[in-house]
């Protein structure tokens, strides 16, 4: 029979030696676990630290406004977006022309607006939706040009426009804008014509409301405001001194030409006419 009992502690040495080795082995694993945990602690820590830190350099401050139309559903939308600028140029400046006026004209019409041009007068099609018509004016300074206007509802008063239209010259040094400019009225037909003639530096801007100014010496305008026909009609020609001296004459030509036309506002009746007078 064999005796188990010399075996035993060999066993049990065995034992307690593997435990011994194996302890170590497990704290040491505990221990990098726990460590490493740590570290990844830390980092996370930092990565959200740094990504808030960049949030709030992005954010509006007090010394960067919000958007105040960002990410906002209620914000209404730029009422001019995508919209193409307002394009009131006139038309490239042509070269000096010896032209001799010939005295004929040309039947126009506007609604409720009947008139005639000078021949030599170049028709040309409205850059935009304000313009009725507008025409180039040769002549031995370069081209002019003629636009006509007509704004629902009228643009202003008389004096006004104007005021307006003489604030688009300087005149030239030691006079005033009254020394170059004049004024006088034609009624006639129904109608009632306000004519203004000025001449100097023309500084008016490019394009309305435009920070671009013309600089344009030795300039003319020649200017009507037509009333009786319903809203008023403007027509205003500017261009080189010497090529709207030429065409002085012819454009008094057309202002007596101005009549009634197709389409036009009914002429007040003659009580109608005297209490309006009362009125005022």
């Amino acid at each position: 029979m064999t005796d188990l009992r010399r075996p035993l502690p060999l066993l049990l040495t065995l034992a307690l030696v593997g435990a011994c080795d194996s302890a170590p082995k497990d704290q040491a694993a505990t221990k990098a676990a726990e460590t490493k945990a740590a570290e990844t602690k830390a980092e996370t820590k930092a990565e959200t630290k740094a990504e808030t830190k960049a949030d709030d350099a992005k954010a509006p401050g007090p010394e960067t406004p919000a958007n105040p139309h960002a990410a906002n559903p209620h914000a209404a939308a730029n009422p001019h977006a995508g919209m193409a600028p307002f394009a009131n140029k006139a038309a490239p400046t042509g070269p000096p022309r010896d032209i001799t006026p010939s005295g004929e004209v040309t039947a126009e019409t506007l609604p409720g607006l009947a008139f005639a041009v000078p021949k030599e007068w170049e028709k040309g099609t409205p850059t935009n939706n304000m313009r009725q018509a507008q025409y180039v004016l040769p002549g031995p300074g370069g081209d002019g040009e003629l636009v006509v206007f007509r704004f629902p509802g009228g643009a202003g008063g008389i004096e006004a426009n104007l005021t307006r239209w003489k604030g688009m010259f300087t005149p030239p040094e030691g006079k005033t804008i009254d020394d170059v400019s004049t004024t006088k009225t034609v009624e006639e037909g129904g109608l009632k014509t306000t004519v203004v003639d000025v001449s100097g530096t023309y500084v008016a801007a490019m394009t309305p409301g435009s920070d671009d100014k013309h600089d344009d010496a030795d300039q003319r305008m020649l200017a009507a405001i037509i009333e009786g026909t319903g809203d008023p009609y403007y027509f205003k020609a500017v261009g080189p001194r010497a090529t709207l001296d030429l065409w002085a004459a012819p454009f008094e030509t057309m202002v007596t030409s101005f009549a009634k036309g197709e389409g036009a506002a009914p002429e007040a009746a003659p009580d109608a006419k005297a209490d309006a007078k009362k009125a005022h």
